[in-house]
């Protein structure tokens, strides 16, 4: 039960990499928030049994999402893919992809799509053909103008690994960003190019300021792949272990198969369907 997308492996099946920002929307009502409690979706960090977004507030939930046990949305009525025990405290695009384990912390955005260059203008009126002042001009002219799609792309999702740190007020490019696994983004970054697996980023634009652990010690974590496990299975691992004794002690829970891969709930768009059938037969 996995997806591999843009390197990183990600255990959640069937999960979709698109420019779609595409959701259902759906008002808030008790047995909404039922599906969020009774599958551990969290809104708050401390008030357990208890939901963010008061009744009848909109909740988008994106068409490609896949949410999983335990993931917790601090921020924001939009909600994307997202791995267990995985954080946000920021907004993010509906598209947006989070694996297991990651940190994300305020006012991370994407920037806005992208306008081409080597058109006589940059302006979206070559391109854009529902932008009312454009329109309103043309009908005032009589004309029509010959619209032709933009080339350049953009609004690509932002696809984070597991075990991942994003620090506050990172701005993404939007032409599709892979964060990968093990890596941090300080804060305050403009990240323009994929991040490596366990690479500490920082600046404007962002470049690799040094990695978290040597290359034989990555190389060892990225072929555990240890947030495919949940952690409460990591017998005898303490918190403040060396990265030397964790390799240690959870490779042996593996090759001793004292441990097994976790498996959690997830929900998506077609759970709040069927309850908004059910509600109306």
């Amino acid at each position: 039960m996995s997806t591999e997308i843009k390197g990183i492996t990600f255990f959640t099946d069937n999960l979709v990499d698109t420019s779609s920002h595409a959701c259902n929307t759906f008002n808030v009502n008790p047995t909404y928030k039922e599906l969020f409690f009774d599958n551990n979706v969290y809104t708050m960090s401390s008030a357990q049994g208890k939901f963010r977004l008061s009744n009848n507030h909109p909740l988008k939930v994106a068409n490609y999402a896949q949410i999983e046990q335990y993931a917790i949305f601090f921020v924001g009525n939009v909600f994307h893919t997202m791995g267990a025990f995985s954080s946000t405290n920021s907004q993010l695009p509906a598209n947006t992809i989070v694996g297991r384990y990651s940190s994300i912390a305020a006012q991370v955005r994407r920037m806005a799509g992208n306008h081409p260059m080597e058109r006589f203008t940059t302006s979206m009126l070559t391109y854009s053909k529902n932008t009312c002042a454009f329109n309103d001009y043309l009908d005032a002219a009589g004309v029509e103008f010959d619209h032709r799609p933009s080339t350049v792309g953009g609004m690509e999702p932002i696809v984070i690994g597991n075990d991942v740190w994003i620090g506050q007020d990172v701005l993404f490019s939007s032409k599709g960003i892979a964060v990968g696994d093990g890596a941090i983004v300080a804060a305050g970054s403009v990240v323009t190019k994929n991040v490596p697996p366990y690479a500490i980023v920082g600046g404007n634009p962002a470049k690799v300021i040094r990695y978290r652990f040597e290359a034989h010690i990555i190389e060892r974590l990225l072929k555990l792949k240890w947030w495919q496990y949940g952690f409460a299975d990591f017998k005898g691992v303490t918190a403040d272990d060396s990265i030397e004794v964790f390799l240690e002690k959870v490779e042996k829970l593996v090759s001793t198969n004292q441990i097994q891969p976790f498996r959690p709930t997830t929900i998506s768009v077609k759970d709040f369907l069927d309850i908004e059938k059910s509600s109306e037969e």
